[in-house]
């Protein structure tokens, strides 16, 4: 509710399911937590099939498991998808 709400304050619409966003904020993960419920899933059920997501993430907790497996086994299988680090 509450990221919805950040993003409903900036000018986020949501016209129609995966329309383009202007700002996206999602809750990745919650320490161990795992929930499904119809308004969140934890963790993130894509998180591990996205690059823009996973190389940050391994920036900021390299450490980091996710569906039991370490970031770097998810970084093997998304090579293929470009992200480029911004300059500071």
């Amino acid at each position: 509710d509450v990221l919805q709400a950040l993003e409903n304050e900036h000018g986020r619409l949501r016209p129609y399911r995966n329309a383009p966003r202007t700002l996206d904020l999602d809750l990745l993960l919650h320490g161990d937590a795992r929930l499904d419920d119809a308004r969140l899933i934890l963790p993130h059920p894509r998180l591990h099939l996205r690059a823009f997501v996973l190389l940050p993430l391994r920036d900021l907790a390299p450490g980091l498991s996710v569906q039991g497996q370490p970031l770097d086994a998810w970084i093997g299988a998304i090579h293929d998808q470009p992200i480029e680090r911004l300059a500071p």
